[in-house]
């Protein structure tokens, strides 16, 4: 039986509720946030602290991998690690974090929030495997059935659970007034650029008259975030000579308070406008059905995408997969 959209979204909020609830019992920090321009990563942190506000716990500290400044911790405080589609050697700078943290809090409860798994270099995954294997309560949330599979087979010392992508738990009534009434017969193609582009996929099912674009603050950088790279560069600067962290501290302080719900709004205002959206990107899809609006989902490179939808949307109107 075919679900509406805000059918999905509720089981699909009510599936993260049931499972991960109970797994956070007190206190945490929150790391490997996105400092950078991808809509989707945002949506994902945005989605995980709304959720986290559901829970009579405090955030002690939150930040990027880059901008972690290392810090101590009573062994009761809980580890969450940002999910997204980074876990593997795509992007091989996360799970390096990922290593680090699972290496430096033997003693604390980690949870690892929803992610995609892929590896191309089996070496590398049997060495991630090898020392995520050490941390006596690790805890893995995968978003698809694929990546769930991978890590059952070969982090089996972890708890590893299946669980849908953290954007799901979003408050879009927060968001309301960032979207823009739909234009009629506008059509969106919502094409990544990166590595994860899927090459030999066939793109001709999308109608001529489709805009083809990636989020707008990956195509252009805003203004604003442009002049505030400049500044992380001179107090950079400035922290090799003082050995201060203000780079640190500031980077937290504009990405946590400015720029996420700048990526947001950027994200739901552009997205808002159009009537039907093909996409490669998964949030493009997630935020189509956030939004309401018909969505047609090309694979990515390694399957992320198909894996995805097979796992969750498969039984949702006016969503479908392309196999082509």
């Amino acid at each position: 039986m075919e679900m509406n959209s805000q059918q999905k979204i509720l089981e699909l909020k009510q599936i993260i509720g049931e499972k991960l609830t109970p797994l956070i019992t007190g206190n945490y920090i929150l790391l490997d946030l996105p400092y950078y321009t991808n809509v989707g990563d945002t949506l994902i942190w945005q989605g995980a602290l709304d959720f986290l506000k559901t829970l009579p716990y405090k955030c002690l500290y939150s930040s990027s991998a880059e901008n972690y400044r290392t810090t101590e911790i009573d062994n009761n405080v809980i580890i969450l690690l940002t999910g997204g589609g980074n876990f593997g050697d795509l992007w091989r700078r996360h799970q390096i974090f990922r290593r680090k943290i699972i290496a430096a809090f033997p003693n604390n409860t980690i949870i690892l929030l929803p992610q995609s798994v892929f590896y191309k270099d089996f070496s590398l995954l049997k060495e991630d495997a090898e020392i995520f294997s050490q941390h006596k309560n690790l805890t893995m949330c995968f978003r698809d059935i694929n990546s769930l599979d991978t890590a059952c087979k070969y982090f089996q010392n972890s708890r590893n659970i299946l669980l849908p992508d953290m954007a799901f738990c979003i408050d879009m009534s927060k968001w309301k007034k960032y979207i823009r009434q739909t234009e009629p017969q506008k059509i969106l193609y919502l094409d990544r650029k990166d590595c994860e582009k899927n090459d030999s996929q066939h793109y001709d099912i999308i109608p001529p008259e489709a805009e083809n674009h990636d989020w707008t603050a990956m195509e252009k950088m805003p203004h604003g975030f442009v002049l505030f790279k400049k500044l992380q560069f001179l107090l950079q600067k400035i922290d090799k000579i003082s050995g201060l962290q203000l780079n640190d501290t500031v980077s937290d302080a504009v990405y946590q308070k400015i720029m996420r719900k700048y990526f947001i709004c950027s994200g739901i205002s552009f997205l808002s406008a159009y009537s039907t959206v093909y996409t490669t990107r998964l949030h493009g899809a997630i935020l189509s059905v956030l939004l309401d609006k018909p969505v047609n989902i090309f694979d990515n490179s390694y399957g992320k995408n198909s894996s995805f939808y097979n796992t969750w949307l498969s039984d949702v109107e006016n969503i479908k997969i392309i196999h082509k």
